[in-house]
């Protein structure tokens, strides 16, 4: 059984990531009931922020990259030692920051912060070699990554709380830059296929001078936001960003898929990047939700959704199962929908309600990363017999 864990990357990658998702949840959720951990000199919130992202994303990433750039430019992909090697490397730097406080800060860093550098070499190098430019953004996103935790490690030692803050948001952009460009590519696709596996046959219209300006008007939202947040241009490109993802996904045939969870899944989470943008209109513009309903749409919403879907489908497909929900799956997905939505309408709403909507959705929300751990690991570790 275990002579396959390193025969992709999504194997270890996705089961390790999931493992994070809710290790790293509890406790916090703990903190949030009156509780105390040890963080390592890290503030709490920071701390949840930075494991969320490059303890559970990162890996969901790389993993996704290491299975799928072998594909998109014919070549070899990443397995045993190498994959093994580079799974150590991402273990490491959890537990140097579990250790921090036993250690030099800027060691800890270093350690932390190789994994993205190293991953995009992986897969960059496969790219430029087939000269496959299309893709080569995707390694701009993991070094872009990586210098956003560079910036969080160094506000930490600096004390610096808008650095921190300055990080945070930096990584949870690039992640949402990716999530846009890989969702336009796949989800119109997959479903088009899916439907006519069904005998359903449909058109997909020619949108990309659409889904290009809706991918501008995104990223000059996100850097706005990051450079003058709470202004009214922020607001501004924020609300045209929501309005342009909406009209770029309407020809996804999004009402066809109702009863195909493993497609409706991915329109969902596309759709959560949309309410993303929304609220950081509402936040920027009239104050509404703070910054909390924008940033957990973004994270619990559409990392949450498009993360889940994307790995119960690879992990389906690529271990050779039909890819379709059993009854975790789908219980999966609704919790983690739940989980979101509760945790955003709780950030918009009265502050009574705040805290029992932290508490309620974060566990809603970690539920299905529990869910998914032990539905698919059997099949992150076995081939399928049929």
């Amino acid at each position: 059984m275990s002579g396959e864990l390193f025969s992709a990357g999504y194997r270890p990658f996705f089961l390790v990531a999931a493992l994070n998702a809710w290790a790293s949840m509890l406790p916090w959720l703990w903190v949030l009931y009156g509780g105390t951990v040890p963080t390592q000199g890290w503030p709490p919130h920071t701390l949840h922020a930075h494991e969320m992202i490059f303890g559970t994303v990162a890996p969901v990433i790389a993993g996704f990259l290491l299975t799928a750039v072998p594909n998109w430019t014919q070549t070899a992909p990443v397995r045993g030692t190498p994959l093994g090697g580079l799974v150590l490397l991402y273990l490491a730097g959890r537990v140097a920051l579990l250790l921090a406080g036993l250690g030099d800060p800027l060691v800890v860093a270093a350690i932390d912060v190789a994994f993205l550098p190293v991953t995009a070499i992986f897969v960059g190098v496969p790219i430029v070699r087939s000269r496959n430019w299309r893709n080569l953004p995707v390694v701009g996103s993991l070094l872009g990554l990586a210098a956003a935790n560079a910036a969080i490690h160094h506000g930490l030692g600096a004390k610096d709380p808008a650095l921190l803050r300055a990080g945070t948001w930096a990584a949870v952009y690039f992640v949402v830059g990716l999530m846009l460009i890989i969702s336009g590519r796949v989800v119109p696709i997959f479903t088009r296929n899916a439907l006519r596996a069904g005998g359903i046959e449909v058109a997909l219209p020619d949108r990309r001078p659409l889904g290009a300006c809706a991918i501008a008007l995104a990223v000059a939202a996100m850097v706005v936001d990051w450079v003058e947040p709470h202004s009214p241009i922020a607001a501004g490109f924020a609300a045209l960003a929501c309005l342009a993802l909406l009209a770029r996904q309407s020809g996804w045939h999004f009402r066809q898929t109702r009863g195909k969870p493993m497609l409706w899944i991915l329109h969902l989470g596309h759709g959560w990047l949309a309410v993303g943008f929304g609220c950081l209109a509402l936040s920027n513009g009239f104050g509404i939700g703070i910054g909390a309903a924008a940033l957990h749409a973004f994270t619990a919403g559409a990392m949450g959704t498009l993360v889940l879907g994307m790995m119960s489908r690879v992990s389906l497909g690529h271990s050779g199962r039909p890819i379709e929900a059993s009854r975790a799956t789908f219980a999966m997905f609704v919790f983690v929908i739940a989980g979101a939505a509760i945790r955003i309408f709780g950030a918009a709403g009265t502050a009574e309600s705040y805290r029992p909507s932290v508490l309620v959705g974060g566990a809603t929300w970690t539920l299905a990363w529990i869910l998914f751990t032990f539905a698919y690991f059997r099949v992150l570790l076995t081939r399928s017999n049929a």
